[in-house]
């Protein structure tokens, strides 16, 4: 008897936890907002994270980055 108990805990334990349970979601001030910036020699615009910062100028690519 205590071993089918055993069983229907661990059981119900694994249906809640991969079906039933909640996701944690991180508060919005976790959440990174990624905006655009002027390539200073192009003028295209990109990804803050994806540009290159040189002497407070942003550029898009080692190209312009040379150029400017």
């Amino acid at each position: 008897m205590l071993k089918l108990l055993l069983f229907l805990g661990a059981f119900a334990f694994v249906v809640w936890f991969f079906f039933l349970r909640k996701k944690q979601i991180k508060p919005k001030s976790q959440h990174k907002i990624n905006s655009m910036v002027e390539c200073s020699c192009c003028k295209t615009f990109v990804l803050q994270n994806e540009a290159i910062l040189s002497n407070g100028k942003y550029f898009c690519s080692q190209e312009c980055l040379l150029k400017g």
